[in-house]
């Protein structure tokens, strides 16, 4: 029976800043980490009034030829669990097919199939907190798997103790991130813990395999204890780390109509890539790597107009000094055709990132999330409409009909916008193409003058 809980233990709700009533599900391998942290939230469970469930996932991976190991962890889960009351959630997924269809390596694949189960859990209970047994040797590791791929301060911060689970629209915890793996295991002696090994973590056949069987042994041959070192490292860099986001985080938000490229330029280049990255993030769950962050900022400093081509179909567009971010599809699929009738007051283009705003006041209010695109002050009896571009538009101005394509272009109008982009019609006459002309017919001051806006959606 586990009396006063170790130092290197945290509450979870401590760290997740739930409620203390907040239910909690341990992912439970039944591993010595895992099976540590199921007895040490028992034993919390009973003084804070939690509930708490655990969920095991049976990859099928370690079958007859590792003398049916995957089996025998399910059995060990589903014993240990029934001894401490507590419930368990198992689940069987073949994860050589899913990696084999997928193309994604067996490590990847098996992580993905548990969290999806995690979160389905999590969902269907209710369950807000998913608690994982990662330790400081994990933590270490992960630190030398970042280092060596080239990584920047943020990777030297490690595992996280905490992140969103958007996915069970919850968080995820390591209540014993701060104990040593040599920690974890005296804690299981003393207390008479019983735990599996999973055999395949002596089979130096993958990175992390062959860092923590060879490298960090040789590093602790040196010096007394790196995974310590490697834990006060990740404290220091995630403070500098804190501090850069809020920099980057507070600049973001003075930007109304997307990010101003002249801030961008003038601004320290460790702040303007978090800058990057964070809008990037708004639109995408994927992060960007380094190597677009800085085209992007190439660009920028540039000081054209133009598109770069993001991954995850997206991409950033520079328009007369202001920085967005948008779907890439925009500039390749041609919209459906379209034509709305445009009321006074507000419309939202259906199937496009803009809208459109009538009034007889200049004063027009902005749709959150919507930059101003174009606006103009035109005289117009009939009813107006909008639609996108057909082959053969034309507008009068200067004196003479102008082909829209051509304006398009002469205009430098960003490709991804001009199969979408609302023309506007007073009847059957086009009076207003946002970013090339105003027809000569509505700049005459006979009629009623009504200003209208084009916003434009933006990240």
């Amino acid at each position: 029976m586990i009396g006063k809980l170790p130092d290197f233990f945290k509450s979870p709700h401590a760290i997740s800043g739930k409620e203390q009533s907040a239910s909690v599900l341990l992912a439970l391998s039944g591993g010595a980490d895992s099976a540590c942290l199921l007895h040490l939230l028992s034993a919390a469970k009973s003084h804070l009034g939690f509930e708490l469930y655990a969920a095991h996932v049976n990859h099928g991976i370690r079958g007859a030829e590792y003398g049916n190991e995957a089996d025998r962890d399910e059995a060990f889960c589903k014993d240990l669990c029934e001894k401490l009351g507590v419930e368990l959630f198992c689940e069987r997924i073949d994860v050589p097919a899913l990696a084999a269809s997928s193309g994604e390596s067996l490590e990847t694949a098996a992580r993905l199939a548990r969290y999806s189960f995690f979160a389905k859990t999590m969902k269907a209970r209710g369950i807000k907190i998913l608690a994982t047994a990662h330790n400081a040797d994990d933590n270490f590791e992960t630190q030398l798997f970042n280092l060596c791929r080239g990584c920047g301060i943020d990777g030297l911060c490690g595992i996280p103790e905490s992140r969103p689970f958007p996915e069970a629209d919850g968080i995820i915890i390591r209540p014993i991130l701060a104990a040593s793996k040599k920690q974890i295991i005296s804690y299981c002696a003393e207390n008479g813990i019983e735990y599996v090994t999973d055999s395949t973590n002596f089979e130096d056949d993958c990175v992390r395999n062959k860092l923590r069987l060879n490298i960090i042994p040789q590093l602790k041959e040196i010096f007394t204890s790196p995974e310590r070192a490697g834990a006060r490292l990740a404290e220091y860099a995630k403070e500098d780390s804190e501090f850069l986001e809020s920099e980057a985080k507070t600049l973001i938000d003075t930007f109304e109509n997307g990010i101003d490229v002249a801030v961008l330029n003038g601004i320290h280049p460790s702040i303007a890539k978090r800058v990057i990255r964070m809008a990037f993030e708004n639109l995408s769950d994927e992060g960007l790597e380094s190597v677009h962050i800085e085209s992007v900022l190439d660009f920028a400093a540039e000081g054209k107009n133009g598109q770069i081509s993001l991954p995850h179909k997206l991409c950033a567009c520079f328009e007369d000094g202001i920085l967005t971010f948008r779907p890439e599809c925009e500039a390749d699929i041609e919209p459906e055709a379209y034509s709305v009738s445009l009321p006074f007051g507000l419309t939202f283009i259906e199937g496009t990132c803009f809208a459109v705003s009538v009034s007889t006041s200049s004063d027009v209010t902005y749709p959150e999330g919507y930059m101003l695109y174009d606006t103009a002050c035109v005289s117009a009896e009939l009813s107006l409409s909008a639609r996108n571009r057909r082959e053969g538009d034309r507008i009068f101005t200067g004196g003479m009909h102008k082909r829209i394509k051509k304006l398009m272009c002469d205009k430098k109008v960003p490709s991804c916008d001009r199969s979408s982009l609302p023309l506007i019609f007073a009847g059957d006459e086009l009076i207003f193409a946002p970013k090339c002309a105003i027809s000569d017919i509505a700049k005459q001051k006979k009629q009623k003058q009504i200003t209208i806006s084009i916003f434009r959606k933006y990240i």
